[in-house]
């Protein structure tokens, strides 16, 4: 759980407001979407390619975790993760987009995960010659990281001097184009949807280093475990019929 703290989506969550975009009281199978997550078209994709595979009726709960206020605390998101994910779960039957530690650790107490359908993680992201590792990384360049994520974890007394924490991703990208870091490490799917948008010819690899990959899975209740097992049969038609890599890309499918 400390480690999923520490990851919080990368993203600056906030409240969880909703809407449904298809009629849910015919729906055999309800998906929450985070449309804050950098991964919520890809998240969307899968779910309903899922929903076709399995002959099942799908509805879409649209959640916006960068509205105003969850209780009062905008930083609940990357204090108590599990709070936010169990009080999404509450609107829906499987919660999307929900990375957790590749060993399958970090599951909030009260959820249940299904099996993985993506892998991604932190990427080590240079505007000139492409990154190393990191013990290179740390000895030649300033790396700037983002404020409560797992990257914090990897600098000691001995590599202390490099660290530059930033408090939003946008922050950090913005050091890195201007050179006040020589790297960043940074979440690969916000690193991929602000390219999409905004391309910097960045050059990025993904690191060697504990706990910087994460699968993503779908999050639900106890009361949802039918539908959580309908997800999974959905998914391994999918794999099977080579669907769900076309699916996940740029992200490697869980498992390869």
């Amino acid at each position: 759980m400390a480690a999923l703290a520490a990851l919080a989506l990368a993203s600056p969550a906030r409240a969880v407001g909703s809407t449904v975009d298809s009629p849910a009281s015919t729906a055999d199978i309800r998906f929450c979407v985070d449309e804050a997550n950098p991964l919520s078209s890809t998240d969307r994709a899968v779910a309903q390619a899922v929903a076709a595979r399995s002959g099942l009726r799908a509805a879409f709960v649209k959640l916006n975790t960068g509205d105003d206020g969850v209780d009062g605390d905008g930083d609940d998101a990357k204090i108590d993760p599990g709070k936010v994910f169990a009080k999404m779960a509450g609107q829906c039957d499987l919660v999307m987009g929900v990375p957790v530690e590749a060993s399958g650790a970090g599951v909030p107490q009260g959820l249940q995960a299904t099996r993985p359908y993506a892998r991604t993680g932190f990427v080590m992201a240079t505007t000139g010659a492409p990154p190393r590792d990191f013990d290179t990384m740390v000895a030649t360049a300033d790396i700037g990281v983002d404020f409560l994520t797992v990257p914090n974890s990897y600098f000691d007394t001995r590599t202390a001097h490099a660290e530059h924490v930033y408090y939003t991703n946008d922050d950090l990208l913005a050091a890195l184009l201007k050179g006040e870091v020589g790297a960043a490490m940074v979440w690969q799917p916000w690193l991929v949807r602000e390219e999409a948008a905004h391309p910097h010819a960045l050059r990025e690899a993904v690191m060697n280093m504990p706990d910087a990959a994460w699968n993503v899975v779908a999050l639900y209740m106890p009361r949802a475990a039918a539908q959580a097992r309908a997800f999974n049969q959905g998914l391994e038609r999918l794999e099977q019929a080579g669907q769900l890599k076309t699916l996940v890309a740029p992200y490697q499918v869980a498992g390869e």
